[in-house]
């Protein structure tokens, strides 16, 4: 009975037109997808709050559809259709007031055992610092059991989701679109959302073939918020769409974190006036573990960052890791400071990047990576 709903459900939800508010008014009606699928139009008339043109598009539209066909198809595409009376549904998703009736889904996730999550959102545009601050938290957070969410765009959103991946964790990516091939985008991230769906999954409300809109990403950013026990920002512009993520937690009773930034970078006016109006600042990965005692961490999770052994390095090499910071500096700065010649610090930087202690942020400027 349940899957049957959920088929008329996805074929109510993939005409054009019907979104998630016409879906609620006709689910409250008929509490089926199958009724509501079925229901003449004398009966679709008595729906309160169904537009009329609303209505109008349900009769026709459902002439030139096969639901029977469409859930086909969304098993060959790979893609688990989710709605609200699924026991997989994410029970924090559903205590939202706009929760998505549908919850599309694709990768390898186990979604009846659902870990603590966390969000982390950020400019498009963006600095090393925030960079840094995206991959580490998310590395961290994973290491301590917690499953990190993020939306897949430019910027802070993949670094948060690589810092998972390369922690050897799983990550959710939310989209603004159909999750499909043809509709992931940004499409140059795509080699980036298999990784995902290998560990982790693609989410979205909409169904295949749904292009990304202006008017999906803020309803994306709910999805995000809703998902989670808190919204981590890292660098945010003050007209930032992850802005619109932390306003939702906030509106959800959710936890918001943000992580501070220079007074002078334009990428963090919106985090430090999130600080401002109450968002707990966060300089490590202890201050957002600290507001969730009762999340079980991971067995042998250490709270406190241990430090890497440097013990196995050369005098040299410990010479220029001693010189390195969190801060962009060039390979000529280096060499200044270090006294070295410039092949020797330049094959002293290539080792230090490949045991993973630093990094070439490009523009020959490295960074301290532990």
């Amino acid at each position: 009975m349940i899957e049957s709903s959920a088929k008329y459900i996805h074929a109510l939800r993939s005409l054009p037109g019907i979104g998630n508010g016409t879906l609620s008014a006709l689910l409250a009606h008929f509490e089926t997808g199958e009724k509501a699928w079925l229901a003449s139009p004398q009966e679709l008339a008595a729906v309160p709050k169904l537009r009329p043109d609303k209505r109008s598009l349900l009769i026709t539209g459902r002439e030139n559809i096969d639901p029977d066909q469409l859930w086909d198809n969304l098993a060959n595409l790979g893609i688990t259709l989710h709605t609200r009376d699924d026991a997989t549904y994410p029970k924090l998703l559903r205590e939202i007031p706009d929760s998505p009736h549908t919850l599309y889904t694709r990768g390898t996730f186990h979604w009846e055992h659902f870990p603590p999550t966390i969000a982390i959102v950020g400019s498009r545009k963006h600095s090393s610092y925030g960079e840094q601050a995206a991959t580490t938290l998310a590395a961290d957070l994973t290491r301590a059991g917690f499953l990190v969410v993020s939306g897949m765009a430019f910027g802070i959103d993949s670094h948060a989701h690589r810092g998972a991946l390369e922690a050897g964790g799983e990550t959710l990516a939310v989209l603004g679109s159909g999750i499909d091939d043809s509709m992931i985008s940004p499409v140059s991230h795509f080699p980036l959302a298999k990784k995902i769906m290998g560990h982790g999954a693609l989410v979205s409300e909409y169904p295949p073939g749904t292009p990304a809109s202006q008017g999906s990403f803020p309803m994306r950013d709910r999805i995000i918020a809703g998902l989670c026990l808190g919204t981590v920002v890292i660098e945010a512009p003050e007209t930032s769409g992850s802005l619109i993520t932390a306003r939702c937690a906030l509106e959800y009773n959710r936890e918001v974190f943000a992580v501070p930034g220079s007074i002078f970078s334009p990428y963090s006016i919106g985090t430090n006036h999130l600080i401002q109006r109450g968002a707990k600042g966060v300089m490590g990965v202890q201050d957002i573990l600290e507001e969730f005692p009762q999340e079980q961490l991971t067995p042998g999770y250490s709270e406190e960052v241990p430090s890497p052994e440097h013990t196995n390095l050369s005098t040299e090499e410990k010479i220029v890791l001693a010189t390195l910071t969190h801060e962009p500096l060039h390979v000529d700065k280096i060499i200044k400071a270090t006294k070295l010649q410039t092949a020797q610090a330049s094959s002293i930087l290539a080792l230090l990047e490949i045991k993973g202690l630093v990094k070439n942020i490009g523009g020959m400027h490295y960074v301290r990576q532990k």
